[in-house]
């Protein structure tokens, strides 16, 4: 038996946060849950603030963080140099609400024959 909390999460549907007008945060009605807010930051300086539920897992953020920045391969670390694994929750990745990381983009490598291709990334 899930309670309605857990099957939102589950779900992965975590486009339904909301910030209020003055920059602070506001509960999400969907889950009761306060969002936690990122700063995201490239290495050329450029950053972005990114919200989350903290029921989720650092996809759900590396997806907020490339819908942010408009790049699609992204990776993301700590801001003390600890790569975030993707699997990983938020909740075990220590990451606090108000926390900076960085995001690097990576660059996709791709190979093709007639039949088939593949993409991959090094690192």
């Amino acid at each position: 038996w899930l309670s309605t909390v857990d099957r939102w999460c589950e779900a992965g549907d975590f486009a339904a946060m909301a910030m209020a007008n003055d920059g602070s945060q506001k509960e999400d009605v969907s889950t009761g849950q306060v969002p936690l807010t990122l700063q995201v930051s490239l290495p050329s300086g450029r950053s972005e603030t990114v919200s989350v539920l903290p029921c989720g897992t650092v996809v759900d953020l590396k997806i907020a963080a490339q819908q942010s920045f408009g790049h699609r391969f992204l990776r993301l670390a700590t801001g003390v140099g600890r790569l975030l694994d993707p699997r990983e929750s938020l909740q075990l990745s220590g990451l606090q609400d108000g926390d900076s990381i960085a995001a690097v983009a990576q660059q996709p490598k791709i190979a093709a024959t007639r039949r088939a291709f593949a993409v991959w990334f090094v690192g």
